[in-house]
């Protein structure tokens, strides 16, 4: 059988993670993956998520916050371990498919570039092209309470079936497995297929949620949200006021410091450039309009100096903090 590894192409760009171990590729998956949003935000963007709201995903992705490392988790713990023994059972068990892994690498979309897919393996069929495979570890309880419907029938979970819908409006294929240890004697396989409608209402919640991103606005807030944020303290010794002209002055310094800031890096990143330009060997550079250079600065010699002991102070330091509680 022929190999028919994925690219490039219309739909997705692939990007590679080759550092020299394997804790340096994930740290750096990690860091990818924080530009944009990934397929197990899904469940958690469309509100289904009962452990993260969409606020509290959006604090995590403005950087206000930093995720709950869950990595020692025993669920965690076990998923991670069996995914590479349940894909090469996979593989055996189909043998008419290409079967790859999936890991150390993301595809972007191109044309929704804040949609990033991180797939556990990637499936080849001669009729049917590429595929997704979705590798999942759960418990016996939640096996049978959320893996089955009423008549005892097996199903996609609708938090996992969010992240594969993901999965196939990123890449354009039509069709997946979730192959998934569910605590039954053997692993269950569920093929899904590609439905238009269920592709457009997750690319739609993933460019909300990446619009709230990008202009730093919070998403509505849950009654989870509002309970969170009534029983937050107000700071020790600040006194509360309702007052629109105190608003509009800080939102004004706020404003103005953030662009002194930006001109700040702007006029060092222009000063970089001109001393790229003058280089090492010249004086400097002249026009019509400006001339650029160096010139020698003498200082005189100083004596040695010695500081002498200071106690401890505190200084009143006068800053203005917005917050978000719109």
């Amino acid at each position: 059988m022929g190999r028919h590894l994925v690219r490039d192409c219309d739909a997705f760009t692939l990007v590679r993670f080759t550092q020299p171990t394997a804790a340096e590729r994930h740290a750096a998956w990690l860091d990818h993956r924080r530009q944009g949003v990934g397929g197990s935000d899904m469940a958690t963007i469309l509100g289904i998520n009962t452990y993260k709201t969409p606020y509290e995903l959006w604090l995590e992705k403005t950087g206000r916050e930093h995720p709950v490392d869950i990595s020692g988790k025993w669920a965690v713990v076990k998923g991670n371990a069996l995914e590479k023994e349940l894909r090469n059972r996979f593989r055996d068990l189909h043998p008419e498919w290409e079967v790859y892994d999936g890991t150390d690498k993301s595809l972007v979309s191109r044309a929704h570039p804040c949609m990033i897919a991180s797939l556990d393996g990637i499936l080849y069929d001669e009729t049917r092209g590429f595929g997704v495979l979705e590798i999942k570890t759960t418990s016996a309880h939640r096996g049978q309470t959320d893996w089955h419907d009423t008549e005892g029938n097996l199903r996609i979970p609708d938090y996992y079936l969010t992240q594969v819908t993901f999965y196939l409006a990123v890449t354009g294929w039509t069709w997946g497995v979730v192959y998934a240890d569910i605590g039954e004697t053997e692993p269950v396989e569920i093929m899904f297929e590609r439905d238009e409608d269920d592709i457009k209402a997750v690319i739609d919640a993933a460019e909300s949620f990446c619009g709230y991103v990008e202009r730093d606005e919070p998403p509505a807030l849950t009654s989870t949200d509002v309970d969170r944020v009534q029983q937050e303290e107000q700071p020790e010794g600040y006194e509360q006021v309702d007052d629109g002209e105190f608003d509009r002055l800080a939102g004004l310094w706020q404003q103005f410091d953030d662009a002194e800031k930006a001109a700040k890096k702007s006029k060092t990143g222009i000063g970089d450039q001109l001393k790229k330009m003058v280089g090492d060997t010249r004086r400097g550079l002249v026009s019509a309009h400006a001339q650029v250079g160096y010139k020698d600065v003498n200082y005189k010699a100083q004596p040695e100096k010695l500081i002498p002991a200071k106690d401890a102070y505190t200084a009143r330091r006068f800053y203005v903090k917005p917050l978000n509680n719109d």
